[in-house]
């Protein structure tokens, strides 16, 4: 399989590209920067910028897949970047006729409040407002986009080591995350590439935390 990663300078698109190539996938780097990337076996580095759909389209038309691991700074974090990036991406994948993405996105945005608790709750209707307004604005065409889409919702995000097992679960059950749901990086590449080829995960938002998961 070949993908391609949207967001692969930060901190959890390293990740994607670490264990993406451990699987043995091929990885094309959709930056800005491309000195940021190291050359690695089955990795080829894309520049481009993503407001240019024509290179966006060209970076797709590719690969069978796209993630997206992209996120403001704490300092920019009420910057509108979803709102504008995410149509972009829609409009090239439709062009270029891939049809699955998988989306980093957080837990709080969206429906996916419903299953937070205090205090995490607290910091998604103040602090972290307009990051996550902007999330929405851009995911929620996702819906009626016509692709075989997973946005993937954990709480803060740490280095920890990765998992064996972590929490993972539909949103739509509604079942309610821990009261701080600390997540991992390496266990949000897990999470994201295990949906990449699972279609049951397709139209849902899937939330996690790096808690060990005890099925109910």
């Amino acid at each position: 399989m070949k993908l391609l990663i949207i967001g692969a300078t930060g901190r959890t698109g390293q990740a994607l590209v670490k264990q993406s190539l451990e699987k043995g996938y091929e990885v094309i780097a959709f930056v800005r920067r491309p000195e940021s990337m190291q050359t690695q076996k089955n990795l080829t580095v894309f520049t481009g910028n993503l407001d240019n759909i024509e290179l966006l389209t060209k970076a797709i038309k590719e690969v069978d897949a796209v993630f997206m691991a992209l996120g403001n700074s704490i300092s920019n974090r009420n910057d509108r970047l979803f709102e504008w990036v995410v149509p972009n991406v829609i409009t090239a994948m439709r062009v270029a006729n891939v049809k699955r993405i998988v989306s980093l996105s957080a837990l709080g945005v969206g429906n996916t409040f419903n299953n937070t608790r205090y205090p995490y709750r607290l910091g998604t209707r103040t602090f972290l407002k307009g990051n996550f307004a902007d999330h929405l604005a851009g995911e929620i065409k996702f819906r009626d986009s016509g692709l075989d889409w997973t946005t993937v919702h954990p709480g803060p995000l740490f280095n920890g080591v990765k998992m064996e097992n972590p929490l993972v679960r539909d949103a739509a059950t509604g079942y309610k995350m821990p009261r701080a749901p600390r997540t991992n990086r390496a266990d949000v590449a897990h999470v994201m590439l295990k949906a990449l080829v699972d279609p049951s995960t397709y139209g849902k938002e899937l939330i996690m935390a790096s808690t060990p998961d005890k099925i109910e």
